[in-house]
């Protein structure tokens, strides 16, 4: 069975307590997934004490070996203490009837050992923070533009961004929090742990963005249509999927090389340069490749070239038509209804009254035509047009007769 709590330096008293009421309902734990994912074996219920013990497993560029981690449970077992599983610096163990409540002669180390990680936990998620808030910004002004139209990934990524910059936020005060609460604390029974993170509103606060990131990723790979390639999208994720997979394979067997700090940090680097080189070089190959093998399909109709575009929940169809020889590219854009069609047009309109070589030029003309709204953008002659739940991007001369009769053609009226 598995079970959402998610365990930090925070809250890790509580997760002993939550592991011994399991354990009187007959569920023993058996291994950590991921720092917020249990998984509990069925077992007759009893009652049973675990501890989590907090130890230098890991550091930024040192970690104990297999060997030294061997030692170090053989030692554990000694006091009656059985390993169940280990996560980062925190191991988890099942006590023998009547073992002592440390593996630590001096409360004092331990203490050390846990504000040393919360102080990480600190840097860590205030660098997470700045991150999150530029991506916020970034996908808070797509989710304004007319992009929602033409993404599904933006409908998905712009609410994930701030769920989880909300939730790197309470993780960061939540530690502030523990931190100054337990600053005169000598020992681990003196600790008091924080509710916050332990509570099940806090873990679906994480599992929501997740949940959204990975429909973005869905609509990217499985929606795609138009010029969203499914073959190129994934290429784009093969730097990150190689330094995710270098991190988990070779980071802890660097760190726990019998050489200097000054050598592992110069390893480690240079071989995360290098993979970036290599991967980034790779990943033009292969779209290049791609690019070139799978073009966009497109097809004659009458004298336009029809070429289908990328486009949203929010939209039935996007197709470009372009005409070389009437000098006309028309972006016909269907909307489901004629609420988001005026709503598409006004955020094209605003973004070309905010433009700062157009908003002079963006005007009104909507009275010559025969259509519900028409713009002028620029005097280049682009030209903006709405039709109940059709909204036309033009380039090309709107005054000319037989441009209007291509256009009369394309919305079908």
């Amino acid at each position: 069975m598995l079970k959402s709590r998610y365990l930090t330096y925070t809250n890790f008293g509580l997760v002993e307590k939550w592991y011994e009421d399991m354990a009187k309902k007959g569920w023993q734990i058996e291994k950590i997934i991921l720092p917020f994912i249990h998984k509990f074996k069925k077992a007759e219920p009893e009652n049973v004490r675990y501890k989590i013990s907090i130890a230098p497993n890991e550091g930024s560029f040192s970690a104990f070996s297999k060997d030294e981690l061997r030692d170090f449970d053989k030692m554990a077992e000694d006091y009656g203490w059985h390993l169940v599983d280990r996560t980062f610096n925190m191991n988890i163990y099942k006590l023998d009837e009547g073992s002592q409540d440390s593996l630590y002669n001096d409360g004092k180390e331990e203490i050390e050992i846990l504000n040393k990680g919360v102080r990480g936990e600190i840097i860590s998620l205030g660098i997470n923070f700045i991150v999150f808030a530029f991506l916020v910004l970034f996908l808070s002004s797509q989710f304004l533009s007319s992009d929602i139209f033409y993404s599904n990934y933006t409908i998905f990524m712009g609410p994930a961004c701030l769920l989880l910059i909300l939730f790197d936020a309470l993780a960061l005060g939540d530690y502030i929090l523990f931190k100054k609460r337990n600053k005169d604390a000598k020992d681990l029974s003196q600790i008091k742990f924080s509710r916050l993170t332990f509570s099940k509103s806090y873990i679906l606060l994480l599992y929501f963005p997740l949940a959204l990131m990975l429909l973005a990723l869905i609509s990217g790979f499985l929606l795609s249509n138009g010029d969203s390639n499914p073959s190129l999208m994934l290429i784009s994720f093969i730097p990150a999927l190689v330094i995710i997979s270098f991190i988990y394979l070779f980071r802890k067997k660097i760190k726990a090389m019998n050489i200097k700090r000054s050598k592992k940090k110069f390893i480690l680097i240079s071989m995360i340069i290098l993979i970036v080189i290599f991967t980034n070089v790779l990943t033009f190959i292969l779209i290049d490749k791609f690019s070139t093998s799978n073009e966009v399909e497109s097809q004659v109709v009458g004298d336009f070239t029809k070429t289908r575009e990328r486009k949203s929940f929010l939209t039935e169809s996007c197709d470009y038509y372009s005409s070389e020889k009437n000098k006309l590219g028309i972006r016909k854009t269907v909307v489901k209804s004629q609420d988001l069609a005026e709503n598409l047009f006004e955020r094209i309109l605003k973004n070309a009254k905010n433009h700062p070589y157009r908003a002079d030029y963006v005007k009104d003309i909507s009275q010559k035509y025969p259509y519900d709204r028409t713009y002028i953008l620029s005097e280049e002659k682009d030209y903006l047009i709405l039709y109940k739940n059709v909204v036309l991007e033009v380039s090309g001369n709107l005054e000319d007769e037989k441009v209007q009769e291509d256009i009369a053609r394309i919305l079908e009226v």
